[in-house]
């Protein structure tokens, strides 16, 4: 009998994570890609003074952007004798162009929190002829 192992034991010294406190209502306020929580809703806990503690923020407190997708698909088959065809399709990946952003970055000790650094890609077209028999 062959067995195959995969797998990963990652070493971490202290407590890899940082849950803080809340102090107030991160939803407040604008929402801006610079800025789209209050982050001055969150309490870092100090690691010298409070090791092996956690903060009492609760999971999923935050909503993120969202997401809007719309796709459009056109396509046009030209038959031809001995039930051959050849079909033109034409595709549109976020057809309105929508920006669609990514979380906003959740570690309280990143000087990037709050902030979201990446979006979607932009309207993509795409062309394919296919023959059919």
């Amino acid at each position: 009998m062959d067995f195959s192992q995969s797998g990963s034991a990652p070493e971490v010294q202290g407590f890899p994570a940082n849950r803080p406190n809340l102090v107030a209502n991160p939803n407040n306020g604008p929402r801006t890609v610079e800025r789209w929580f209050d982050i001055t809703a969150f309490q870092r806990l100090d690691p010298v003074g409070n090791a092996g503690q956690y903060g009492n923020a609760g999971r999923n407190i935050v909503r993120g952007p969202g997401f809007h997708g719309l796709d459009l698909s056109l396509l046009k088959t030209f038959p031809s004798r001995e039930g051959h065809s050849l079909q033109f399709r034409a595709e549109c990946f976020n057809f309105p162009n929508h920006p669609n952003f990514f979380i906003p970055e959740n570690d309280v000790a990143s000087p990037n929190f709050g902030r979201i650094l990446q979006a979607g890609p932009s309207r993509l077209l795409q062309f394919a002829l296919k023959y059919l028999f």
